[in-house]
């Protein structure tokens, strides 16, 4: 799965000399979190709601004319983040992922040739793992602890469509201990008992978690 499929492609921006007043304007009318900020075509920053509302002083803080004036004379260039983590289209979506949370940021704008062509948030990404692991139609999860060697999940996989003709509607296979792997087996079958018996007396351990 590629950041191509999940991105927005219309992406809402901003440009630098927009005020903050005009920006938070934006979020609010089209419920977005974050603004790309873009000048002559080039991403040059990203203004979160977060950026904006804190370069504001709280409401009640101060006069509300003091305050509405600031935020008509504050501009985002002077709030936006300028050094912005981005992603390729091509990149695949563990790898965004593995980025908003190693910089704890909420969106990863989406270049190519240098210009901005989606935008990808953490809701994004949590709706493709959704649906990567949510299985299709009536079926169970299994959960298969097996060697980490070439040939061992070939194996599993054959005997579960082979040997008990049952279609496997997903598979998963995250990273675990060294020499140790787990799949995540999608059955279209609701009750896995016999499979979960031949594989155990294969050597594997199997865990049964819940029905699809």
């Amino acid at each position: 799965m590629l950041v191509r499929s999940r991105m927005t492609r219309d992406v809402i921006t901003a440009s630098p000399t927009m005020t903050v007043a005009e920006a938070i304007a934006i979020t609010r009318e089209h419920r977005i979190r974050h603004l790309p900020v873009v000048e002559r075509d080039r991403l040059v920053g990203v203004a979160s709601d977060r950026d904006l509302r804190l370069a504001i002083p709280a409401q009640g803080s101060m006069p509300d004319r003091e305050r509405q004036a600031l935020m008509e004379s504050t501009r985002v260039a002077d709030v936006m983040v300028r050094e912005v983590i981005t992603v390729a289209p091509d990149a695949p979506v563990e790898e965004a992922a593995a980025l908003l949370a190693e910089h704890r940021i909420g969106c990863l704008p989406v270049l190519s040739d240098g210009r901005l062509v989606g935008i990808l948030t953490e809701t994004d990404v949590l709706r493709a793992f959704v649906e990567l692991f949510r299985a299709q139609g009536p079926s169970s999860r299994i959960e298969v602890r097996m060697p980490d060697r070439p040939g061992e999940l070939a194996r599993v996989v054959r005997l579960i469509g082979v040997d008990f003709k049952i279609n496997i509607t997903g598979l998963v296979v995250p990273p675990l201990s060294e020499g140790e792997a787990l799949a995540i087996i999608h059955l279209q079958t609701l009750d896995p008992r016999d499979v979960i018996e031949a594989l155990e007396k294969l050597g594997y351990e199997v865990g049964w978690p819940s029905l699809g």
